[in-house]
């Protein structure tokens, strides 16, 4: 999942699906807002129109009473879409070692020793996950 926030407003969370989903119209509403065009874009929960006077562009999650929007400039936009590729990597390599994370939390609930990892688990930095859920214990 992704959070995407503005200063003044409650966070968003993206499912891999509307991640995915931005990624894809994300070029096409920046052009829109450049030419002061409307695009609309729904995928379940998620949508993101322009506010075209405003050269602002909402993405907006949820329905009816649980709806939370975010507002975003257009040049704020042009970044997020230079950003958006390492987004979208670091959302794959989490996706990817999320079952060797669970794997190894599970062992070491169980345990009073630093457990090691199979050896084809994901590069992550078990001894200091290892470190840090013993002290939510």
């Amino acid at each position: 999942m992704v959070e995407i926030s503005s200063p003044k407003s409650t966070p968003i969370v993206l499912t891999d699906q509307h991640v995915k989903t931005l990624s894809e119209h994300l070029p096409a509403q920046i052009d829109a807002l450049w030419r002061g065009d409307f695009y609309n874009v729904m995928d379940g929960e998620f949508a993101m129109h322009s506010a075209s006077p405003f050269n602002t562009a909402i993405l907006t999650m949820g329905k009816k009473k649980n709806r939370k929007s975010v507002f975003i400039k257009r040049n704020d936009l042009r970044y997020l879409a230079y950003i958006y590729p390492m987004v979208e990597n670091q959302l794959l390599k989490y996706t990817e070692a999320l079952p060797d994370v669970m794997n190894f939390v599970l062992a070491t609930l169980n345990t009073v020793s630093s457990v090691e990892p199979h050896a084809d688990a994901s590069n992550i930095l078990y001894y200091q996950q290892y470190e840090e859920l013993k002290t939510l214990l």
